[in-house]
């Protein structure tokens, strides 16, 4: 009993550390939408520009997924992730640097290159290290902590550059990223075996065969395809709004101040938090994961709605409105749980790299979608800060987010349940 609790106690550990790291990315990830107005005025470019160089990491993320995993199933995660750290860590400080808009879209690849191994890198680890029936619940937990860098990245976040000013806040996340590096090398272990505990799942939890092999398994599973496409749907109003544009929307279309706007903002990410635990819980004890996407995209896209076009909304009710957006939302993360359940566990890391990446296409187009779509609302030989654009520019630019929402409803259709358990063996 005394070594089980042992190895209960360093899987915990284990998972901690690597979820903070995860935390650290979406903080590092959401932070270009508190300072939109700043890095315009810095690196003098339109607001389509910006949502480009906010997008690099977007590019090099997604792009990173899938050799992430096929890297993280062949060579394990430990190694992976400090060097991760340490490149997330190089990014920011050359990004905060820097004033060349180029060297600063550098910052962002590179960036986005370190963060790729952190979602993939904790959900492998948590594969690895607890049983099936927790999964889920692991998931939401990871997601949670995440969303607590996303909110740390909102009103925190531009208190600090309010303060400080921007580049110097953006230099003390790097040397935060530096000592997440030396806390993963020192503590994080790949799996049970390699400290002496029992193993949680039987058979290998490591590619053995052609490199390629994981890969060619896991494109050919039609499920894998539907399902990753769904969440992508329903990441894109995320990354586009919450992530980059809600504060300019806010102040402009409810004409609150930068530090109110990023307060509402938050409430997105606390419901995602808190939605992502519980609806993984709900969906291991009735079963399924099918009734609870069904109920979240539903209800993502009416409260979505409601926010961006009904005008002059109590801020109360604004932000009830945007948790529940938030909560509702937190669903899609069950698709890692089903596409999890689709593959062996020696394909995992390729299986949860593939269906993050495409989930992450959606932040990828729809940033700087949205920035183009602002850019066509000025008029011809007007220049118009973000600020000067109307309440209908922004929603004639955002009315793209709930169609994602309606489109992913009916991918969902398609989807078949698992049940909640593993359809594939080793």
């Amino acid at each position: 009993m005394k070594t089980v609790t042992k190895c209960q106690l360093l899987a915990w550990l284990t998972w901690i550390v690597a979820a903070t790291f995860y935390s650290y990315e979406f903080f590092i990830r959401i932070s270009p939408a508190v300072m939109v107005n700043e890095l315009i005025h810095a690196f003098n470019v339109s607001a389509a520009m910006l949502g480009v160089l906010s997008a690099f990491y977007y590019y090099a993320y997604a792009s990173m997924q899938i050799p992430v995993g096929m890297l993280l199933d062949r060579y394990g995660v430990r190694r992976l992730l400090t060097f991760a750290a340490i490149t997330v860590t190089l990014g920011s400080l050359l990004f905060a640097t820097t004033k060349q808009l180029w060297v600063a879209e550098l910052g962002r690849i590179l960036m986005g290159i370190g963060s790729a191994f952190s979602f993939v890198g904790c959900l492998k680890l948590a594969t690895n290290w607890f049983p099936k029936k927790q999964l889920a619940i692991v998931i939401g937990l990871t997601n949670m902590l995440g969303v607590f860098g996303a909110i740390s990245a909102e009103a925190p976040l531009r208190y600090f550059i309010d303060n400080t000013g921007w580049r110097l806040t953006m230099i003390y996340v790097g040397i935060i990223g530096a000592i997440l590096a030396l806390l993963i090398r020192l503590i994080v272990r790949d799996d049970p075996p390699s400290i002496g505990c029992k193993p949680i799942i039987k058979g290998n939890v490591t590619a053995q065969g052609p490199f390629w092999q994981g890969l060619k398994y896991v494109l050919s599973c039609r499920r894998n395809w539907l399902t990753a496409f769904y969440g992508g749907l329903m990441v894109a109003p995320i990354s586009a709004f919450a992530e980059l544009w809600s504060i300019p929307f806010f102040t402009t279309v409810d004409h609150l101040s930068n530090l109110q706007a990023a307060g509402l903002t938050s409430m997105v990410f606390i419901g995602i938090a808190v939605g992502g635990p519980i609806n993984g819980w709900i969906s291991g004890i009735i079963q399924r994961r099918k009734p609870m996407m069904v109920i979240g995209t539903v209800g993502a896209l009416i409260t979505l709605s409601i926010i961006l076009f009904i005008t002059n909304i109590n801020y109360m009710l604004l932000a009830i409105l945007l948790f529940a957006f938030g909560f509702f939302t937190s669903n899609m993360l069950l698709i890692f749980a089903l596409n999890t359940e689709c593959n062996p566990a020696w394909t995992s890391g390729v299986a949860i790299g593939f269906t993050n990446m495409v989930v992450m296409i959606g932040g990828t187009i729809f940033q700087p979608f949205t920035g183009w779509l602002l850019d066509l609302a000025t008029r011809p030989g007007l220049h118009q800060t973000i600020s000067q654009l109307s309440a209908n520019a922004y929603q004639h630019a955002l009315i793209t987010l709930p169609l994602c929402q309606i489109a992913a409803l009916i991918i969902l259709y398609f989807i078949r349940e698992t049940f909640c358990q593993q359809q594939q063996q080793q």
